[in-house]
């Protein structure tokens, strides 16, 4: 029921009704049968907040039908009188009974509605977490995945080119690409598994992050190099180390590919209690907002800071190099730290 139709007073004007119909029932002929209109004060119970209300209204109809032949003395024949009552007396049963069918009726319409809604609700909060979980595939995939394949095919590329000046240099390349592929098909076999169990002890961030420069460093590409502050990470979470790590994976792996940059720089110190991550190179820089509509990385970059409560900016113009910057507001650490 609407707001407006809960407001109805429904009593008072069904009594207002009943009472006019009594007072035509008294000063009109007995052949008439006006008690028939009580049937309005039954009908107007369909907009009653309590189902009582529709007997205690179907009751004084029928008291008032009784009650308005011994107010009016039959004239004439008393059979038609009796008739005549009999019959609105049946009438107001059936309209009763039909009113109240009608607001069962609403009543399960609206529980069914709600139920409907509840499902509706479920399905769409189901199909939520399913669009996230491929969301999330795909940025593992493109930032994980894909990205050491593309390292690995360096490393091979690499290797093949130093295979006749150092063929010694060129073994440990091959060999180093080869391990490396056996990891990515680990990684793989995890994600096609599902749910990845607790992943083994990590290395921490200010470890992990310098061998992941000196990974991406190929021969044949821009010299990386790491400028990092000691005890950086103390109080960086698993996760948040883990996105930082594929945000600068993924803005290497984008110098090594695109840039022709000769050196590429990453900065890793504390700022104002903040953890921020700088990566730079001097390549042939870009279009941020053009790239953002052609580029999954970009925005993966994007999305994976600010799941983690980071800043991430990108600057950069053709001819200027790149510049990225991710700030990561980090509790101080303790002076027993």
């Amino acid at each position: 029921m609407t707001a407006a139709e809960r407001h109805v007073p429904v009593v008072i004007t069904a009594l207002a009704i009943a009472a006019a119909v009594l007072v035509i029932d008294v000063y009109t002929p007995q052949e008439m049968p006006p008690q028939y209109l009580y049937v309005l004060c039954i009908l107007l119970t369909i907009w009653s907040p309590r189902e009582q209300t529709l007997w205690w209204i179907t009751t004084l109809c029928t008291i008032l039908t009784v009650l308005g032949a011994y107010l009016s003395p039959p004239s004439f024949d008393f059979y038609i009188i009796l008739f005549n009552r009999s019959i609105a007396l049946v009438l107001f049963l059936a309209t009763a009974l039909l009113v109240q069918a009608y607001r069962r009726t609403q009543e399960r319409l609206h529980q069914l509605n709600q139920e409907l809604e509840a499902r509706v609700e479920d399905r769409t909060r189901d199909l939520s977490r399913v669009f996230e979980e491929r969301e999330q595939l795909n940025r593992n995939l493109h930032d994980d995945v894909l990205q050491s394949l593309y390292a690995v095919g360096l490393r091979l590329e690499a290797g093949q080119s130093a295979q006749n000046t150092e063929p010694t240099e060129a073994a440990g390349r091959i060999l180093r690409a080869l391990e490396q592929l056996k990891l990515t098909m680990k990684q793989i076999r995890g994600y096609i598994a599902g749910p990845q169990p607790p992943r083994e002890a990590q290395p921490p961030f200010d470890t992990a992050l310098p061998t992941l420069v000196q990974s991406m460093t190929i021969g044949t590409g821009p010299q990386l190099r790491v400028d990092m502050e000691p005890n950086l990470a103390a109080n960086l979470s698993h996760e948040q180390a883990e996105s930082i790590l594929l945000i600068v994976r993924e803005a290497l792996s984008n110098c090594l590919q695109h840039s022709r940059a000769h050196e590429g720089v990453v900065t890793a110190q504390r700022q104002n209690g903040a953890l921020r991550i700088e990566i730079r190179d001097d390549g042939v820089g870009f279009d941020p907002v053009a790239a953002r509509q052609g580029l999954h990385g970009l925005t993966n970059m994007d999305t994976r800071a600010k799941a983690i409560g980071a800043d991430f900016t990108i600057t950069s113009q053709p001819g200027q190099g790149v510049h990225i910057a991710v700030t990561l507001p980090i509790p101080q650490r303790s002076s027993g730290s």
